[in-house]
C-alpha cells in the first residue's frame, strides 16, 4: 500500500521551502562561527535592508533583474544564466553567485535563495526585492537576510556597486 501525502499548494511549497533555505543559512551562521546552535536558542541574525530609486517602472526592473542578458548587460559582460521561474537555478557575475527563485509575483516581488559561491556547502541566504511604483519610476526595497554575519559590511557594499549603481548606469543608457 503506497502511502498517501497531502498535496501541498504552490505558496505553501514556496514557504516551506524558503523557511528551510533560512534555518540552512542560520544553521551555516552558528557553524561558521564556531558555536553550535542550541535548541530553543534565538539567533541574532545580521540583515541588509536598502531603498534605492530608479527612473524606471517595475516591469523595465523586474525583467532587468530576471533576464540573462540584460543581466549580463548591466553586470558590465559577467555572464548571468536566469531561469525566471520559480523554483529554477541562477547563476550571476560570472558564476559568483548561485541560488534559486522562491518566488516571483510580476512586475512586483522576486524572492530568492542566494550565496556566493565561496560559502560553505549549503549556506544560502534570502533577497526578497519588493518593486514599488513610485510616480514615473520605482524604489526597490532589498531585504537580504541569513548570510554569515563578518560579510555585512561587504555584502551591503557589494549590493550598491554591482547592483544598483551598475543597473542605473545602464538603465541611463537604455532607456527601454
Amino acid at each position: 500500500m503506497t502511502p498517501t501525502h497531502p498535496t501541498l499548494t504552490r505558496r505553501q511549497a514556496i514557504t516551506s521551502s524558503a523557511m528551510a533555505l533560512g534555518s540552512l543559512a542560520l544553521a551555516g551562521r552558528a557553524a561558521a562561527q564556531d558555536k553550535p546552535a542550541k535548541a530553543g536558542e534565538v539567533i541574532t541574525v545580521n540583515a541588509i535592508h536598502q531603498e534605492v530609486d530608479f527612473a524606471a517602472s517595475p516591469q523595465r526592473i523586474y525583467e532587468a533583474l530576471l533576464d540573462a542578458r540584460q543581466f549580463t548587460d548591466f553586470s558590465g559582460g559577467r555572464v548571468a544564466v536566469i531561469n525566471p521561474v520559480v523554483g529554477a537555478a541562477f547563476s550571476l557575475f560570472a558564476g559568483h553567485i548561485i541560488g534559486r527563485n522562491l518566488e516571483l509575483v510580476a512586475n512586483r516581488r522576486i524572492v530568492q535563495a542566494w550565496r556566493v559561491v565561496p560559502w560553505p556547502e549549503g549556506v544560502y541566504s534570502i533577497a526578497r526585492f519588493e518593486l514599488n511604483p513610485k510616480g514615473a519610476g520605482t524604489r526597490v526595497v532589498l531585504d537580504h537576510t541569513g548570510f554569515p554575519t563578518e560579510l555585512a559590511e561587504h555584502l551591503a557594499s557589494g549590493w550598491q556597486e554591482n547592483y544598483w549603481d551598475e543597473l542605473r548606469k545602464w538603465l541611463a543608457a537604455h532607456p527601454g
